[in-house]
């Protein structure tokens, strides 16, 4: 064992993240699977316990055996601590093969790893490390103390304490899983504290670490602000980064609110049967969840086909880099948003707040948004001949949602073939992790040969 662990220190980082998510989504399905896991009433094979703990580890949401009608206490308390380790997966995990032994690593390591926790120093690693553990535990504690107010009095005080701690490290960690029933929260469509609560826990675990601690670096600037200048002048303080992902992150929800709102007014099965201010809550809900929560309050089987192309269109860019949420990113999809923009206006460098992006990072988003195009296609495709009779639009959705770690879906996962259901596993795995992390770590040998320039050629496109 000494042997084996002294071989794996020495493997590539990329490799080693891919292993390790393996591992624990294998040792979970096989806690799962233990009787003392699951309820006397539970039907579940082995295949469906390792389809939910890939899903929880890739905190996805996406089930083929609902947790409320499989597993007891003990599994569901289980079913936290999967999402967890998945929710700060890549964090906890890189954390620890960097610093047992107080070990060094080398310059390449050094860069893998600064890409996978989306940091630009190694400075104050451990500091970094605890304190994103002590803020996410204080922030998932606080919001089950605020879901309790309902969820005691609605369940009783044993089950709605847990229910209410359930749902907080649930929604925190983009999970979207429930320990509620088979319906998500749809019970709660018109319920004020949940409406609030929970979308602030998705936004907060969505939005990435780096953003938190830029923001609350400048905290006390932010609520000493007399004017709207003061507050310009602090917010340009943020980085660069942070600035992005804010205004692409309100940007997302304001305009999936309107869309949302404008196609769905008057249909009666969504919100059009909700009054005005449930329809505020029902789309301010769904809006934010599309960055990859995977909860949802209304049934998603009766959207307008147009809603639902438009929730595939939001799925697909997700959250944001250095969270728990999945998806191409919105800081990447901005970057290839801003290289169309500039290749359209016959510019040379791609530019944004006064800051001249380096290509690098350009052409790496562009690689990420065309690998995100091409696996959705590919898992999509093996889907169509695995399940024809299931409308290509409902697949598709299918598809979006576990690439990019959603777990929102039209009621379809249960009923799909073992085949489809085994193609949205890999989906998930690839998408928690990252076609890049995984591409990494299939070719880091490659990445060892110098780079040879040739004589300039030409090719004709368009």
């Amino acid at each position: 064992m000494k042997k084996f662990l002294d071989q794996f220190s020495d493997w590539p980082i990329p490799i080693k993240i891919v292993l390790s998510f393996a591992f624990v989504m294998f040792v979970g399905s096989l806690l799962l699977a233990m009787p003392i896991s699951q309820l006397e009433s539970s039907q579940a094979t082995y295949f469906d316990h390792l389809f939910g703990s890939i899903s929880m580890v890739a905190v996805t949401g996406l089930y083929t055996v609902p947790v409320a009608h499989t597993y007891n206490l003990f599994g569901q308390m289980i079913v936290l601590a999967l999402i967890k380790l998945g929710g700060l997966g890549i964090i906890t995990i890189v954390s620890a093969i960097i610093l047992q032994f107080g070990r060094r690593v080398s310059m390449k390591e050094e860069i893998t790893l600064k890409q996978a926790l989306n940091r630009s120093d190694m400075m104050g690693f451990r500091n970094f490390l605890i304190s994103i553990v002590k803020y996410t535990t204080f922030i998932e504690a606080v919001g089950a103390f605020f879901l309790a107010f309902y969820m005691i009095p609605a369940f009783g005080l044993g089950r709605g304490l847990f229910t209410s701690i359930f749902l907080a490290i649930s929604a925190f960690n983009n999970a979207g899983f429930d320990n509620l029933g088979t319906t998500s929260l749809q019970q709660f469509v018109e319920t004020p504290i949940v409406n609030i609560v929970v979308p602030i826990l998705i936004i907060l675990g969505g939005i990435g670490f780096s953003v938190w601690f830029d923001v609350a670096k400048h905290f006390k600037a932010f609520v000493s602000v007399r004017s709207w200048i003061d507050f310009k002048g602090t917010y340009r303080k943020l980085k660069l980064h942070t600035r992005l992902v804010i205004k692409w992150s309100i940007g997302l929800i304001l305009a999936a609110m309107l869309i949302i709102l404008l196609a769905e007014w008057t249909h009666v099965g969504s919100i059009g049967d909700l009054s005005f201010f449930g329809k505020l809550q029902a789309t301010f809900f769904q809006a934010v969840t599309l960055r990859t929560a995977g909860f949802a309050t209304i049934d998603l089987t009766q959207l307008h086909m147009f809603t639902i192309v438009v929730f595939t269109v939001f799925m697909f860019i997700g959250g944001s880099p250095g969270g728990t949420a999945g998806g191409a990113k919105t800081s990447t999809v901005a970057l290839v948003v801003k290289l169309i923009s500039t290749e359209m206006k016959g510019l040379s460098n791609v530019n944004y707040k006064k800051r001249t992006l380096e290509m690098d990072i350009v052409k790496r988003a562009l690689v990420i948004v065309v690998m995100f195009v091409l696996l959705n296609f590919i898992g999509l495709a093996l889907m169509t001949i695995f399940d024809e009779h299931i409308p290509l639009q409902y697949l598709f959705f299918e598809s979006v949602s576990a690439f990019g770690t959603v777990g929102l879906s039209a009621d379809l996962t249960p009923d799909l073939s073992r085949y489809s259901q085994t193609v949205i596993m890999f989906s998930m795995f690839i998408g928690r992790l990252g076609p890049i992390t995984i591409f990494t770590a299939l070719g880091t040998r490659d990445r060892k040969k110098r780079e040879i320039t040739y004589a300039t050629g030409n090719i004709l496109i368009g």
